[in-house]
């Protein structure tokens, strides 16, 4: 089930599909990116808003998936945002909870 989640997930990441990653966030989603400020809790909307901003102000061509390991419960999922320019880090946690695997946590560096 997770195997399935992740890739889910990484297909929307590399199709920048917004509108089918949106049910994959976790109510409060931990965000860290270089345009915030510091790290913190935003609503599955919001951390959606956000990421989707991030690609369209990098000018995000695709997403390549470095790793997804499972830990118990948590998944973490990394890999590479690649714009014209530059690559940017990203590392998604998923939790398993009721419904399935959730994002909780995305950073990008």
């Amino acid at each position: 089930m997770a195997q399935k989640e992740t890739e889910a997930v990484v297909q929307n990441l590399q199709t920048a599909n917004f509108n089918n990653l949106l049910s994959y966030w976790d109510n409060q989603v931990e965000v860290n990116m270089p345009d915030l400020a510091g790290q913190r809790q935003y609503n599955a909307s919001e951390a959606n808003e956000l990421l989707k901003s991030f690609f369209n102000k990098k000018s995000i061509l695709g997403f390549e998936k470095s790793a997804a390991r499972q830990v118990g419960t948590t998944v973490y999922l990394t890999g590479k945002l690649i714009s014209n320019t530059v690559k940017f880090n990203i590392t998604m946690l998923l939790q398993q909870n009721k419904n399935g695997f959730a994002i909780i946590s995305v950073r990008v560096n």
